[in-house]
């Protein structure tokens, strides 16, 4: 599976998009940045940050805190499941991101982009 590139020039919609075509049932929740419509560059408080990538492979946590070091801006992996958010918790952070999608779509999670089509 290839790798999803963070690069600033990307609205943070056009993140998530990219982002639910490899895990369709997680979307990036951008803490403090409700509207998907800027870019990701505009929430960094890290302006001189380096290229962040990831992959199915990567340990919840480790994207999550990764993402925030990166960048200054902190991430959740979340899912939705009849109209209700659910947020990754602690007890979620050793499984990989394909295993945090599985385990979404295992308790009735939504496919995001079907599910809300007006966030991109």
């Amino acid at each position: 599976m290839a790798d999803i590139k963070f690069t600033g020039n990307k609205t943070l919609a056009t993140i998530n998009k990219e982002w639910l075509a490899k895990f369709p049932h997680v979307y990036i929740r951008f803490v403090d940045h409700p509207k998907w419509n800027v870019t990701h560059a505009s929430i960094r408080t890290k302006k001189d940050a380096d290229e962040l990538s990831t992959n199915a492979g990567m340990n919840v946590g480790t994207f999550e805190a990764r993402h925030k070091e990166a960048y200054g801006a902190a991430v959740e992996l979340c899912y939705e499941k009849n109209g209700r958010k659910y947020r990754s918790l602690g007890e979620h952070n050793a499984l990989t991101l394909n295993e945090f999608n599985a385990f979404a779509k295992s308790k009735g999670g939504a496919v995001i982009i079907t599910a809300h089509p007006e966030w991109f």
